[in-house]
């Protein structure tokens, strides 16, 4: 039961980091990165639980330190509250929490879930940073112990391997596509058709006119020498073709 419930834990901790990320919409992302160290501990309370031969070490605690970064949302003092699940016979475990940094611009609050390996801690962390419109997303990682706390500590560090961003809302808008405002008509016989283009003989004995073939295709009932009506439209000097349609 004791499993069960430990295992129970680091899944809840991961699901509710990885639904963080979900209720994200698009903003203006930019890489960040900081380094931690939080060793000054207190509150460190810790139960040992002996399981089928083997140690788990349950401890919760409060450390804090400081952030030092080029962001000033991420650069101050900072606070952990850690709640860490260690098996110290397999030297594997996890680590979640909590991390506030004292920023410039305002708190930086966010949760975050590490797998703990010999003391080496690989997570992802989510939350708020700054003012209420900026998300904070990405790695974790450091060296950590229960009476120790974290050092080496980085959140992020501009790599694909171990990075993070902040994103901050940005207004968007659709890009406008630009109509044609020229348009030609031509009503006669199909004189020439390939994948690229389709050439049109007014009825009138006119020049035939010649429209690029672009998105809009003719359709596979056309052909050379059927008559037609024939529209294209003018985009960048060039006459790209509308549509094609038979006439009888």
């Amino acid at each position: 039961m004791k499993r069960l419930i430990l295992l129970t834990l680091a899944l809840t901790a991961l699901v509710a980091t990885g639904a963080a990320v979900a209720n994200l919409k698009s903003g203006d992302v930019t890489p960040v990165s900081a380094a931690l160290s939080a060793t000054t501990v207190a509150h460190l309370q810790t139960r040992t639980l002996l399981c089928a031969g083997q140690t788990i070490e349950v401890s919760t605690g409060r450390y804090t330190g400081t952030a030092t970064s080029a962001t000033p949302d991420l650069n101050g003092p900072i606070e952990l509250k850690v709640h860490s699940v260690y098996n110290t016979t397999k030297k594997l475990g996890w680590v979640e929490g909590h991390l506030k940094i004292r920023g410039a611009d305002d708190r930086s609050n966010s949760r975050f879930a590490a797998v703990n390996t010999d003391g080496k801690l690989d997570g992802w962390l989510n939350g708020r940073a700054g003012h209420r419109d900026g998300s904070l997303l990405g790695s974790i990682a450091g060296s950590f112990s229960k009476g120790g706390g974290l050092s080496d500590g980085q959140l992020g560090t501009g790599t694909g391997a171990n990075a993070a961003l902040l994103v901050k809302r940005i207004d968007c808008k659709k890009e406008d596509k630009v109509r044609p405002s020229v348009h030609l008509t031509v009503r006669g016989q199909v004189d020439a058709l390939s994948a690229a283009s389709i050439s049109v003989k007014p009825a009138d004995g006119g020049a035939s006119q010649a429209c690029t073939i672009g998105d809009e295709k003719p359709g596979s009932n056309i052909a050379v020498l059927d008559r037609v009506e024939m529209t294209c439209a003018q985009v960048s000097g060039a006459w790209v073709l509308k549509k094609v349609r038979e006439r009888h």
